[in-house]
């Protein structure tokens, strides 16, 4: 019977509360382990804790648990010597003669996990979940640090040679195919990440007085391909006329500090109607999409699951660019700007200032039509299971 270790060795080392660590939460919370028996694998020292998927997904909770980058490191610490009280330990040679395939979940640029790699595959399929942007596609999203080349490379290497890979939307497989340029023979599926981890909210039809501005909420890092300053710049010239909000929700770029500088000083001023929430626990992150009259979600994303927790909590999305997610739900709670050129966007602000407008395209909102964990986990599962 197929055994499969999951090697969450970058999550140990480096925790956030990303996409990706959704991802990892809802692989421990939905994996069917009755049909796919599997190991949740944690460096600990020089051995492994044999995690189930119930224990991990303990671990993974505390990501969107945390408030601070420092909490959150703590806390994964304190989980991890708890697990050392309860789960087997076992050295790297013992590790290897477990399983019959190795599963990567997360990107990686770590030196120990790929070395892991490597080993797994001299004996074993390897699986990796292919994410979003690549640095040959989004050049600007990625500030590689001095000496790491060689570890990139090897990352993405991978992710061409594996034996199967899943990718998160039709856009990463088509930049894995074309870009990195994986071998069409080789299985390279699409599954779509979830949204059903939050529950279903709704919302009368008139939310607010129309006295009152409209809100409209951005959730995300300040990275440059997910546009931040053109969506300011925006709103800044659609507010001048109209009664609106902007709330922005997500760490600082790490690859363009003068994006950052340009969100702070426009949150300076009492009166400018910006606000900026750098770190935010999942239920604050969930209140303010609930309270949000239109969600936005601008410029490149690989899948976007932000869009469907909006859809979710009953607020509308306003997209553009390349929006996998957003694009599964069009229609359905979604709606396309024509494009993302800065005219385009501050009439977007104008339109959506009004009461009328926002409450039309609220009532195209079907939570009921976001993709669900189940689906994307077990598609995972049959791949590493199957090998293809």
């Amino acid at each position: 019977m197929t055994h499969v270790g999951i090697d969450v060795g970058q999550f140990v080392e480096d925790p956030y509360a990303s996409g990706i660590q959704r991802v990892l939460q809802y692989l421990a919370r939905e994996w069917p382990t009755e049909d796919v028996p599997c190991d949740f694998v944690v460096p600990f020292g020089n051995e492994f804790l044999l995690a189930s998927a119930q224990q991990a997904a303990t671990l993974f909770d505390t990501a969107f648990e945390a408030e601070s980058a420092d909490q959150l490191r703590t806390s994964v610490e304190g989980v991890v010597r708890s697990l050392a009280d309860v789960c087997v330990h076992v050295d790297l040679g013992t590790l290897v003669s477990l399983y019959t395939a190795w599963l990567l979940p997360e990107v990686s640029y770590s030196s120990a996990v790929l070395e892991r790699l490597r080993i797994f595959r001299q004996s074993m399929p390897v699986t990796m979940i292919g994410y979003d942007a690549l640095p040959m596609t989004d050049p600007d999203n990625y500030r590689f640090a001095p000496g790491s080349a060689a570890l990139v490379c090897e990352y993405f290497r991978a992710l061409a040679d594996a034996d199967s890979v899943v990718c998160i939307s039709e856009y990463a497989r088509g930049a894995i195919l074309d870009r990195l340029r994986r071998d069409r023979s080789r299985p390279t599926l699409v599954a779509h990440p979830g949204g059903d981890h939050v529950p279903v909210a709704t919302h009368s039809i008139t939310r607010r007085d129309s006295a009152e501005p409209s809100r409209f909420l951005r959730v995300g890092t300040m990275e440059a391909r997910k546009m931040p300053t053109e969506i300011l710049r925006a709103f800044q010239q659609a507010r001048k006329t109209h009664n609106i909000e902007l709330c922005f929700v997500g760490a600082p770029s790490a690859s363009d500090l003068s994006i950052n500088a340009q969100i702070e000083a426009a949150t300076e001023s009492q009166d400018s109607g910006v606000t900026w929430i750098t770190s935010a626990t999942d239920a604050e992150v969930h209140t303010r999409m609930y309270e949000a009259d239109v969600f936005l979600s601008i410029g490149v994303e690989g899948y976007g699951i932000p869009v469907l927790e909006s859809i979710r909590l009953g607020t509308p999305v306003l997209y553009a660019g390349i929006q996998p997610a957003a694009e599964l739900m069009l229609g359905s709670g979604a709606l396309r700007v024509p494009n993302v050129d800065h005219e385009s966007l501050v009439r977007s602000f104008q339109e959506y200032g009004d009461r009328a407008t926002i409450d039309d395209l609220a009532g195209t909102v079907d939570p009921h039509r976001v993709p669900t964990w189940s689906a994307f986990v077990d598609t995972v599962a049959r791949a590493s299971l199957t090998g293809t």
